[in-house]
């Protein structure tokens, strides 16, 4: 044993050797600048004296020169190879010229001297004897002779020119495309810069207004355009039947109302409405924490007798990740048991051990970074232009890895979102991301959306937007008919289909797209967009109408995929009543930002992690068919881009709602409406018995008799309309009734 022991100390000593090589290579890289500086220095003054011909020497390697180049072409050529020389005297180094820079510039020599051989040799073809004159020169030089020669031969002097005009063109053009791009690139950052400047002067000017006219308050900083489109809507035109024998709603199979806008083609957002990209984290110094990190963590390894080694980092926004590589024979549960000493020897607030990694032979230990750095929206958005996704509508940027990679969701793949986490943990500025790169990526005629959003504050920006199917919908109990609406609007979407012998709305779109090319205007079929349904706190719909929500999201999440509607649900109470089993189990994809506790953890992932999150956009993400969730930085959204972007929009369309969405209305399973068995004043009653009966967590018509002072009949009728609405359980024989929805307080929010 003690021999192994010897080993093991003898192994874990040799990474140590490894930081003392790191030094003689920098003496190396310092002493080859100085021999590159004094050769390209003796260069420089070699040119010199050729260009004045100075000397001997100078004479000599003048005459060289114009032997090799030609005399048309030796100052040009000298002063070009002087100012390179000059660039490594004070670089120490060579340019940093790509392939297509370095290919230009020798495309470039070679036409020039063609173009000099052409002007020397003007009435000469054929062989080389006809091209080198007394002198042993011609104004292409040598190069330019054995260039020409050939050339002529093949395509006459007069080809020959035009073929070294293109090669100096094409040379020209290659060898400046990157300094052209990096201006475009200034060029675009400076008048994003201008936009935001005159935003922000806007946004002043908006701020004087509101705080002379107190009735503006509540507009805040959006732009009063989206908030003057809101008033029409008030008295909506309403196209709508509804049947009072059978109390369900009568849709009819119409073709949807056509998109009209106002300067006839609609123009996507660009990123130049989005704050520019800076920098906000240093990483020079991120790296060398990381460096004395991954030294601490192996002499932790050491002194616990632990055979490993850091074999790989990568700096993230937030968080660096260590890969550890287990020596053979070396339990993984053994870094799993050293959790908290890790902790502790780092001072880190939370680590996440990652054992193993899938896919990898190594453990993975994540560690806070000493400074987090914030992952703008427009960075992620311009990185999403070049990912292979970009061509799908709704496919969102969410962020960055611990790797700085770019992660991109695919809402029709997925096809439904869970999103879940505690409150300030960065679960709305997500949706809002989501929300914003729908409306950037896709018109009106692509997707549409769907609001909800009982807390009225967190999405009431988006109104107007010529996406929406209907405004924000902020009353929970019309939420529940607006989810009975897209049900409706499903099935009538799989009829369609069915009619047409198609199975999902792709294929659809395809085969109405080929039919309307050659019917007529009136027989043309519908081309339909995909249906996005944002629910942005679901417990507070749970809380009103729990079975009919329930059931909506059940059927939506079951059956909508191939009909094209995708649901995305966001809470921030993660318990079992709110998430229930039946929503996680069709909604298989899942994004969970910081918890409090495992158990929430457990209950959004099916697996612990999410309580080690540090907030502020770090999420774990949860794909359908991965094996592990993956840690991401999330994007962040300012408000005053979310409201460049939903001006930018509004002024190109007006909002073009559904009246079966703006009028919808919940039904019950037994055909009456919520609340129609009970009177005005029953319900503010009706409303304080549920309270109550949410609150002590127990329901009875004596109860109800005894605590509000109500007769029989109306307590029985509150029974009742509480075990219609999914609030309290049946009658089961002398058992108590069971309360469906459990009482929270303002800690569990």
């Amino acid at each position: 044993m003690e021999g192994s022991e010897n080993m093991a100390e003898k192994k874990t000593k040799k990474p140590k050797k490894a930081p003392v090589s790191k030094q003689p290579k920098k003496e190396e890289n310092k002493s080859n600048k100085i021999k590159t500086r004094l050769i390209a220095l003796f260069l420089l003054f070699i040119f010199f004296i050729s260009i004045c011909q100075l000397g001997i020497v100078g004479r000599f390697f003048h005459t060289l020169m114009v032997y090799i180049f030609g005399s048309m072409m030796i100052y040009p050529i000298l002063i070009i190879l002087s100012i390179i020389s000059a660039y490594f005297v004070v670089k120490g180094e060579s340019p940093k010229w790509k392939g297509p820079q370095t290919v230009g510039l020798i495309m470039m020599i070679i036409g020039i001297l063609l173009i000099c051989t052409y002007v020397g040799n003007m009435h000469s073809t054929g062989s080389m004897n006809n091209y080198i004159k007394h002198d042993g020169v011609t104004s292409g030089g040598l190069i330019g002779s054995l260039l020409y020669a050939p050339l002529s031969a093949l395509f006459s002097p007069v080809g020959t020119l035009i073929f070294g005009i293109i090669l100096l063109l094409a040379g020209l053009v290659l060898f400046s495309s990157k300094y052209i791009h990096q201006y475009k690139i200034k060029q675009n950052e400076q008048e994003a810069q201008n936009a935001v400047e005159v935003f922000e002067n806007k946004k002043e000017k908006t701020k004087v207004k509101d705080f002379f006219a107190p009735e503006q308050k509540e507009k805040g900083f959006f732009p009063d355009k989206v908030f003057e489109e809101k008033e029409p809507l008030k008295e909506p035109d309403i196209d709508l039947t509804f049947n009072q024998k059978s109390m369900r709603l009568d849709i009819e199979k119409k073709r949807p109302k056509k998109m009209e806008y106002k300067d006839g083609v609609y123009q996507l957002p660009s990123f130049d409405l989005l704050n520019p990209i800076r920098n906000t984290g240093n990483l020079s110094e991120e790296a060398k924490h990381a460096k004395s990190t991954g030294k601490i963590l192996e002499n932790m390894f050491e002194e616990f007798g632990v055979n490993a080694n850091v074999v790989h980092l990568y700096i993230g926004p937030t968080v660096t990740k260590f890969e550890i590589k287990l020596e053979a024979g070396t339990r993984v549960n053994r870094i799993l048991q050293l959790q908290d000493d890790i902790q502790l020897a780092l001072a880190a607030k939370e680590i996440r051990i990652e054992a193993p990694i899938p896919g990898k032979p190594y453990v993975g230990i994540e560690v806070p970074n000493k400074t987090a750095a914030m992952v703008p929206f427009n960075e992620v958005y311009q990185l999403s232009m070049r990912d292979h996704t970009w061509g799908n509508k709704l496919a969102v940027p969410l962020g960055k890895d611990v790797s700085g990679n770019l992660i991109v969701a695919e809402l029709n793949k997925m096809p439904h979102l869970l999103i879940a986490g505690a409150t300030g943990s960065g679960k709305s500025v997500c949706v809002n991301s989501i929300i914003t790169s729908i409306l950037m990526k896709a018109t009106p005629d692509e997707v549409r959306l769907i609001l909800v959003d009982p807390k009225k504050v967190e999405l009431s920006n988006y109104n107007g937007v010529p996406h929406l199917l209907s405004p924000v919908v902020t009353d929970p109990k019309k939420a529940a008919g607006v989810l009975q609406q897209v049900v409706a609007e499903m099935e009538r979407r799989y009829e369609v289909f069915a009619d047409n012998g198609q199975r999902n709305m792709e294929s659809y779109n395809v085969y109405a797209k080929k039919f309307n090319e050659k019917a007529k205007e009136e027989d043309k079929k519908e081309i339909m967009p995909y249906h996005v349904v944002i629910l942005d706190e679901v417990a507070d719909l749970m809380m009103v109408a729990s079975k009919t929500v329930e059931d909506c999201i059940m059927r939506i999440s079951q059956m909508a995929r191939a009909a094209g509607i995708h649901l995305i649900v966001a809470t921030q109470r993660p318990s079992t009543d709110i998430i229930t089993g039946v929503i996680k189990a069709n909604i298989p994809s899942r994004i969970a930002f910081a918890v409090s506790s495992s158990v929430d953890s457990r209950t959004i992932l099916d697996a612990t992690g999410a309580e080690k999150l540090l907030g502020k956009g770090d999420m774990l993400f949860s794909p359908m068919g991965s094996s592990s969730p993956v840690r991401v930085q999330g994007a962040f959204v300012a408000d005053e881009e979310v409201s460049r972007v939903v001006e930018f929009v509004s002024k190109q369309m007006d909002a073009n709602y559904d009246d079966n969405y703006v009028n919808a209305k919940e039904v019950s399973n037994g055909g009456s409406s919520v609340n129609d068995s009970l009177n005005d004043t029953e319900e503010e009653e009706y409303e304080e018995c549920r309270e109550f009966v949410i609150k002590e967590q127990r329901a009875s018509t004596s109860l109800l008799q005894r605590r509000f002072r109500i007769g029989y009949n109306k307590a029985a009728r509150i029974m009742d309309q509480l075990e219609q609405n999914g609030v309290i359980g049946p009658q089961i024989g002398s058992k108590p009734r069971e309360v469906y929805i459990r009482g929270y307080s303002e800690e569990d929010i």
